[in-house]
């Protein structure tokens, strides 16, 4: 039933949204319309994103991007209306508004027109992009600003991963009176596991890269040094 379900509802986006009901069909749309998009780049929700393609070729997209829900990408505005009325000349604008490789935009970001991001650089959810950002860096607010670099973001997440697995996994015993299962811990699967990725799927758990090289990704997991033998070791923390 639920299989059914889902399919119906896919069939329903398919007709509404012709042309931006998933990733790959809205990149193709785009690209049409004059945009330069990398390799691997990813919309997870393209229906609620509103990428401004009215001026051919000004929006250039890297590789492996990820874009979230709700986010606008601007490379024009309208404000050239109030001075056409009140100076009676007509002063349009048009620039190119560039997002480097690897970069994640948070929900609800709004990127201005002109704007240079540079590589590897996450956007907090809700920013509002009106300046060029460096590279390697993590920005937020309104208007955005770095408020970390990308190492210091990564050596804290180094530091909480591990808390944040047994303190997750600790919630799940404890509310469900039971183990958590490799489906339910999900993406910290890194802890417990090295190897093939279909032993993985295989175990419960299919991994997620989208917006990710997924080459890259499945070499990582085969090279990777769990800090636990298996998951019973990581299960007896709990």
């Amino acid at each position: 039933m639920m299989k059914i379900k889902s399919f119906l509802i896919h069939l329903l986006r398919r007709f509404r949204y012709p042309n931006r009901y998933n990733s790959k069909v809205y990149i193709e749309t785009l690209r049409k319309g004059g945009c330069h998009i990398g390799e691997g780049t990813y919309f997870f929700d393209p229906i609620n994103t509103q990428v401004d393609v009215s001026r051919f070729g000004l929006l250039r997209i890297g590789k492996f991007c990820k874009i979230t829900s709700g986010v606008h990408i601007l490379t024009h505005d309208y404000s050239r209306s109030v001075v056409r009325l009140k100076y009676k000349e007509i002063l349009n604008s048009a620039k190119i508004t560039e997002i480097g490789n690897n970069v994640f935009i948070g929900l609800r970001s709004i990127i201005l027109p002109g704007v240079k991001i540079g590589n590897n650089v996450i956007i907090a959810a809700g920013s509002v992009v009106s300046k060029d950002v460096p590279d390697d860096s993590i920005i937020g607010g309104n208007p955005a600003k770095v408020i970390a670099s990308l190492e210091n973001f990564y050596l804290k997440r180094r530091e909480l991963f591990l808390g944040e697995a047994l303190s997750y996994g600790r919630m799940i015993k404890k509310e469900k009176k039971r183990n958590p299962t490799i489906q339910e811990m999900g993406d910290f699967f890194p802890l417990y596991f090295s190897g093939d990725v279909e032993e993985l799927k295989k175990e419960g758990y299919a991994p997620r890269c989208n917006g990710d090289d997924k080459e890259d990704y499945l070499r990582q997991i085969k090279i990777n040094e769990p800090k636990f033998k298996n998951f019973e070791a990581f299960l007896r923390e709990l």
